[in-house]
């Protein structure tokens, strides 16, 4: 079986995704892909197919066409600057694999992870199960299908035979009338993009019963605050890795005051700490990797077995000989009042200096254009005295890459080219 065969799974003229408001049934999209698969390249072996198209529509057409071909569908991220003809896309494709995905992780670097069908669809039921997703679900979300968590969820909807409603570009002011319009019952966004709708919503929306999030924090304060504009929604943060698919979940019930919590394992996925490094060890990882795997992050587990992320290792930087959590940082600043979001790195202190000492600074957009009154005497409720950010520097808004993730690369040299030497 492969992606391409859901569609022929549901009734032709059920809707399966509706994209800035242009609807298309399981029958006419499949037609599309259809057409796409007749004009693919044919080659004798598989090979890498980078796909560089911005428009939803197209990635999906293009992703859903190389099913059971020999051509290997990779979506590129848009801010990628590699050509169609750079060496990394002649990587030698494994066996099993029938899709890629392309990301840089924390290195800049941009790999390929390979994956065979079975290592996301035989997660399907369980995924589905634990977010609530099922036939009747009409699931909102927004974004590339670069960004993995979105591709991964476009397919397991259509496993289940769900409806997707999906907007190119990032305008929550209009999503509260999509939402209404479309009758969506379920929202999948990344925190820093979930938590603008109370700011932007007018009214109550009844109809949203679930919610899915992941790949930043998210707390038991900001639930209460999303569940004053949907109060009949159930909402689920995930913790995953492209290498590995899902790894744990907590339900907005379960939320506590720690952001980081990531909650219990997802059925059929072990996990356990060594020297602070997360582990995991599951069946539905990427090819060429052996488990159990460490993908360098770093966490606790409490009594009740519930995880605790931490950070990436190599955001566990040393200051005045202690270690100090930049993502601990980052949850302070944005439990302030008035900061709507936070970036914690390491900046030099002194620019002109030949080893310049290096100090915790922190990006951060506000409610406003003005730091809170008192921030460091509110984050000396939280932080150690060396933790507290020695530097705030204040933005319109953040950089971001494909996943909706801070590009942290990008707001250091921003500050480097734009600070006088």
């Amino acid at each position: 079986m492969q992606y391409i065969d859901y569609l022929t799974k549901q009734p032709s003229d059920k809707d399966a995704i509706i994209i800035n408001g242009d609807r298309y049934t399981y029958g006419k999209l499949y037609v599309l892909v259809q057409d796409a698969r007749a004009r693919l390249p044919q080659v004798a072996e598989k090979h890498l197919y980078p796909i560089r198209e911005t428009g939803i529509l197209k990635q999906l057409v293009l992703f859903l066409a190389c099913a059971g071909t020999n051509q290997v569908p990779v979506i590129v991220p848009a801010d990628s600057k590699l050509e169609v003809t750079d060496p990394l896309f002649d990587t030698p494709v494994p066996e099993r694999a029938v899709m890629a995905v392309m990301t840089s992780g924390t290195t800049g670097i941009p790999k390929i992870l390979f994956r065979s069908f079975e290592s996301w669809a035989d997660f399907f039921a369980i995924q589905n199960a634990v977010f609530g997703v099922d036939a009747d679900s009409r699931l909102f979300v927004q974004g590339s299908l670069a960004f993995t968590g979105n591709l991964n969820l476009y397919m397991g909807q259509f496993a289940a035979g769900g409806t997707l409603i999906a907007e190119d570009v990032f305008l929550p002011g209009k999503w509260e009338q999509v939402m209404a319009r479309e009758r969506a019952n379920g929202i999948y966004l990344i925190p820093s993009k979930l938590l603008m709708l109370p700011r932007v919503f007018k009214g109550v929306n009844a109809n949203i019963r679930t919610i899915i999030s992941g790949s930043q924090s998210l707390g038991r304060k900001d639930a209460e605050v999303l569940k004053k504009i949907f109060p009949n929604t159930e909402i689920t943060l995930y913790y995953g890795a492209s290498e590995l698919n899902y790894i744990t979940y907590v339900k907005s019930a379960d939320m506590t005051e720690e952001r980081n919590l990531i909650g219990k394992p997802f059925p059929g996925v072990r996990v356990f700490i060594q020297d602070d490094e997360m582990y995991v060890d599951n069946a539905f990882h990427v090819e060429n990797i052996t488990v159990p795997y460490s993908l360098k992050d770093s966490g606790r587990m409490d009594l009740q077995g519930n995880f605790y992320f931490l950070g990436r290792t190599d955001d566990i930087v040393g200051v005045r000989g202690r270690k100090v959590s930049m993502m601990k940082i980052e949850n302070a600043l944005e439990e302030v009042a008035g900061i709507t979001e936070a970036a914690v790195v390491l900046l030099p202190k002194e620019k002109d200096a030949d080893m310049p000492a290096e100090i915790v600074s922190a990006f951060v957009t506000v409610e406003g254009t003005d730091v809170p009154e008192n921030l460091r005497q509110q984050l000396k409720e939280k932080l150690a005295d060396f933790e507290i950010p020695k530097r705030v520097i204040v933005l319109e808004a953040f950089p971001k890459n494909t996943s909706g993730k801070v590009d942290k690369a990008r707001l250091k040299k921003m500050w480097i080219e734009q600070e006088p030497q």
